[in-house]
């Protein structure tokens, strides 16, 4: 009897052994996989993933399973149907938890099956209105469907809430995308303005320039205007010029298009249109960065009016200006080209 007794403890003892390293290491990994989750990146390998996320424990310490952890990778990764298997299992391991029914109604979206993306994504919204995800991916889908009334009524649900900054842009983005009622819209932008005065500009700058020239502009231009970075980061800046020409016909409100434009010709010693554009952009839009008053001035210097250009490249060292990839400042191109003018 007394064997058998010892038997007994000693496989207890040797699962409780093995369970609390199975949870040592698996809470040792969770760390960084939440890490990942929460903010919403993507560093740990799938390989490392897939060793370490597996049914032991069902539950993260924060109460995700870990299945929808897992679940995550493989939508990254686009092998959409294991990962809808997994949150599917992850859904019957934890019914009440939203950002499952999100992470689904998502997938769905991605997969075209926009009825079942809005069932899921409105299940989600209305339980837990105020998570950015949520309203993410449920307005997403309402703009998909046009389904504007019930935009309105969703954003009436956040509009207030600590996280309204957010479902603000995304409201103002859906009413321009469906909508072309520009008075409606710079209303909303106004009160946003009042709601939020200290916020940086150039988000709700960039909903102004989509009001002003039209969603279906605006995308056209972004497509040009993308393919024309594209040639400028390859130093193709004769092909990059013809595509920012191309942006620039749909979008005439945009400066730092015309600024791109301008630089594009400069490095591509096209020095008459580069000025052309360059004035425009210093006469018409008056940017208080200095980026275009340093181009202009280094142009200036390089083709023989150093007086000029040395004007130029003192605005913009009023301006506090400083090149970003080089770090160069205007200051310190003041002071070694300009200081004998």
């Amino acid at each position: 009897m007394k064997n058998i007794f010892k038997i007994i403890i000693t496989i207890f003892l040797i699962s409780f052994i093995l369970v609390n390293a199975k949870l040592a290491h698996s809470s040792y990994w969770q760390a960084f996989l939440l890490h990942d989750y929460n903010s919403n990146t993507y560093i740990i390998p799938y390989n490392k993933v897939d060793q370490n996320v597996d049914n032991f424990p069902n539950l993260t310490l924060s109460a995700l399973p870990m299945k929808a952890i897992k679940a995550r990778y493989l939508i990254k990764l686009d092998s959409l149907d294991l990962a809808k298997n997994m949150l599917k299992k992850a859904i019957k391991t934890h019914p009440d938890h939203m950002s499952l029914i999100d992470m689904l109604a998502s997938i769905y979206l991605k997969e075209g099956d926009i009825d079942s993306a809005y069932t899921l994504s409105k299940l989600a919204f209305n339980k837990m209105p105020n998570v950015n995800n949520h309203r993410s991916t449920y307005f997403q889908v309402l703009r998909r469907l046009k389904k504007v009334e019930e935009l309105d009524i969703a954003f009436e649900m956040v509009k207030n809430k600590s996280e309204s900054k957010s479902h603000w842009y995304d409201y103002i983005f859906s009413k321009v995308t469906l909508e072309n009622n520009k008075e409606e819209q710079k209303g909303l932008i106004d009160e946003f303005k009042q709601k939020f005065p200290s916020e940086n500009q150039e988000g709700i700058t960039t909903l102004i320039n989509m009001i002003n020239v039209g969603s279906r502009s605006y995308s056209i231009f972004s497509y040009f205007s993308n393919i024309g970075d594209n040639y400028f980061r390859e130093e193709n800046y004769i092909k990059a010029s013809e595509f920012y020409e191309l942006a620039l016909s749909y979008n005439q409100e945009n400066y730092l298009l015309y600024e791109n434009l301008a630089i594009a010709y400069d490095l591509s010693e096209m020095y008459s249109k580069a000025l052309n554009y360059y004035d425009i952009v210093i006469d018409q839009f008056k940017p208080i960065d200095g980026r275009v008053e340093f181009y202009k001035g280094l142009m200036l210097i390089k083709t023989g009016d150093a007086k000029s250009g040395c004007k130029y490249i003192k605005q913009s060292s009023d301006k506090n200006f400083i090149l970003n990839t080089t770090k160069i400042s205007a200051s310190n191109v003041l002071v070694s080209l300009c200081s004998n003018n």
